[in-house]
């Protein structure tokens, strides 16, 4: 049972127009809790699934990402199909520079947030990522990401709070992972996944085996120069 509020109801899944798609039932219950929520809410699913689409008046089965979306007081299913990354000129009215397309291309993140204008004509501060697994343009607005006190069990500096929130990379050191092992990363705000996302991990070595280290080379040395 979904113990938060979302966008859509178990009971509202256009169940029959999944199967049409050739998506089985029982993909709900694969869901991990956080996936269902989101899939709930509307977002994209995270898992790629193959469905029937009909493209130029041929029949295909693609892998694609589904969404929901309520339209006309009915919910459909939108799919997300794999496409080929490209960085248009302009989106939701903001003109990309070459330096903002370049970062896109590689890192998949813009590293920053700007200003874009949905479809309504509002605007406000956006992140901008790439789908991972689809390619698609991702904007995700800046409010809707609370950047914690601490993560991974060490606090956060104002400045390192700030460089987050404005879509930047953070490398943080000391956190704790599994088994209690501590390692370092570079964090920035994925707008895909919408969370913040963890790179370049580096496993640290506790400090009580680097002691143990130094105090068995210089026991070895001490040893050495005695005999």
């Amino acid at each position: 049972m979904m113990e938060q509020k979302t966008r859509y109801g178990l009971d509202e899944v256009p169940m029959d127009k999944l199967e049409k798609m050739g998506i089985k039932r029982d993909f709900i219950d694969k869901m991990e809790q956080k996936e269902l929520t989101d899939f709930l809410n509307g977002f994209r699913s995270q898992k790629l699934y193959t469905v029937s689409a009909r493209i130029n008046d041929e029949n295909y089965r693609i892998p694609a990402k589904i969404r929901l979306q309520r339209e006309e007081g009915e919910i459909k299913v939108r799919i997300h199909p794999i496409q080929r990354l490209h960085i248009p000129d302009s989106f939701m009215g903001h003109a990309f520079s070459k330096e903002e397309k370049a970062a896109l291309l590689q890192d998949k993140n813009i590293g920053k947030t700007i200003e874009l204008q949905d479809f309504s004509g509002k605007k406000d501060k956006y992140y901008i990522g790439i789908d991972a697994k689809t390619n698609e343009i991702i904007p995700l607005k800046q409010k809707n990401i609370q950047i914690a006190d601490a993560i991974k069990g060490v606090t956060l500096t104002a400045a390192q709070k700030e460089k987050l929130s404005n879509g930047e990379k953070v490398q943080l050191k000391g956190m704790t992972g599994r088994n209690d092992k501590k390692f370092s990363a570079t964090l920035q705000i994925n707008p895909a996944e919408r969370n913040i996302g963890f790179s370049n991990f580096k496993q640290e070595k506790a400090a009580t085996q680097t002691q143990e280290k130094s105090e068995t080379q210089k026991q070895g040395k001490t040893a050495k120069v005695g005999g």
